[in-house]
């Protein structure tokens, strides 16, 4: 299974291009897709920007208003539309970006090649990169887990935490995604997720070893609760 995954980074928005003749950022609506059904902006009439990376079609947004008007707590309609299950932004296979000029360029200082991996649970965690930049570093890894049932709302992404030998800790991620890769899911019964983890400030130069925990959110409603996985890392 590993010798088949191949690890893609993607830099910016998917639904955002940079133009080498303007050097400016327009919009691709053709890569637009409706936050509550998945469809595509070809597949509706019309389709409505939102904050970030959310859709909604003209479909959606009537059924939105059906229910606001419909003074029924839980409706039939509302429990149609809570049951869909997640929509999440695949990631692109290639992104045309003017790498030429640096101020559209985010490109780490350094980057290391962990390629540690660990199955727990029928879950597999597989750490690929560690990137750092001027003020932070960022962790980037495929987490492959059965696909979520329908009736959730979001993909939840890994929680992570991260201690040094000098003692320093980070908790959480700050500004981190999770793109849904079908293309690297070996059948139905698996779903492959890329994901990157932000974290700050730097370790300082006197840390030599990183400890690195990581738990799926929603192994806490199961009985008995899965261990985290636990990685160490030489820095």
């Amino acid at each position: 299974m590993r010798q088949r995954l191949h690890y893609a980074r993607s830099e910016g928005n998917p639904k955002f291009q940079l133009t080498k003749e303007e050097g400016v950022m327009s919009f691709d609506r053709s890569l637009a897709r409706c936050s509550f059904c998945g469809r595509h902006s070809s597949e509706v009439r019309r389709m409505v920007a939102g904050p970030g990376a959310a859709y909604i079609c003209d479909e959606c947004l009537q059924l939105c208003n059906e229910i606001i008007s419909d003074s029924t707590p839980f409706s039939a309609k509302a429990l149609e539309l809570a049951s869909r299950p997640p929509v999440v932004i695949a990631a692109p296979q290639s992104l045309d970006m003017d790498r030429s000029n640096p101020t559209t360029t985010n490109e780490p200082l350094r980057s290391v090649t962990l390629e540690l991996e660990q199955k727990q649970q029928g879950m597999t965690l597989i750490l690929h990169q560690m990137h750092y930049y001027q003020e932070r570093f960022e962790l980037h890894y495929l987490w492959i887990r059965p696909p979520f049932t329908v009736g959730f709302a979001f993909v939840p992404r890994i929680i992570f935490f991260l201690k040094d030998n000098t003692g320093a800790q980070w908790m959480g991620d700050r500004g981190g995604i999770l793109l849904a890769r079908p293309d690297l899911a070996s059948g139905p019964n698996n779903a492959v997720y890329q994901g990157s983890a932000r974290f700050r400030p730097l370790p300082s130069p006197e840390a030599r070893i990183l400890t690195i925990r990581a738990a799926d959110p929603l192994g806490q409603f199961e009985s008995p609760a899965p261990q985290p996985w636990e990685f160490e890392i030489q820095l």
